[in-house]
């Protein structure tokens, strides 16, 4: 004789819901979810699993603001160049914090003097992460479809270091569309 526990849904594993897998392992739903009841139950249940992919693309600007900056400072950190210049837009300028006096227009320009810092930075190591990139003082000012983010870095010893990124909601996701860097010296 089988023992027969009423289980709740819930507890039941993803994607393997249905009578022939409670008739396998021996269980019931018992009286409580018979017939047309545990039907609608399932439907539900499968219907919430189906929904869980849109909600998580719902998620607010801000958020997929902070996700994106996650990414670009990570490919950053490790170097990792088709990341890192996919989280520009093609029409993006940058200015630099020392070194190119002139602001870069659009993607030829910009590229062009990444690539020499991304060398100097990984300077013949081949193991990333090459930097630890720690924004503090982090302001996210949101604007529909467009994000100003603004922080400072401790990553040259006797300077404060600024970085203003502009962001804008394309049809390929979030993209920087201009990245401003400065330092100021701390006073002595």
């Amino acid at each position: 004789m089988r023992v027969q526990y009423p289980i709740p849904m819930a507890y039941l594993p993803l994607g393997v819901i249905g009578d022939e897998w409670i008739r396998r392992i021996g269980w019931s739903l018992g009286p409580l979810y018979s017939g047309d009841m545990r039907k609608l139950l399932i439907l539900n249940f499968t219907l919430c699993l189906l929904l869980l992919p849109v909600s998580a693309q719902k998620q607010g600007p801000e958020s997929q603001v902070k996700q994106f900056l996650a990414k670009f400072i990570r490919a950053f950190d490790d170097l990792d160049w088709e990341q890192f210049r996919q989280s520009f837009s093609d029409d993006a300028t940058v200015f630099y914090p020392r070194s190119v006096p002139e602001r870069a227009n659009g993607r030829a320009e910009f590229e062009k003097h990444f690539k020499v810092v991304v060398e100097q930075i990984r300077a013949g190591r081949t193991n990333p992460p090459f930097m630890d990139i720690q924004p503090h003082d982090m302001k996210m000012q949101m604007y529909s479809d467009v994000a100003i983010v603004s922080f400072h870095l401790d990553d040259r010893p006797g300077f404060v270091n600024r970085r203003t990124i502009v962001l804008r909601n394309t049809s390929h996701g979030w993209k920087i569309i201009h990245l401003h860097a400065s330092e100021v010296p701390i006073g002595r």
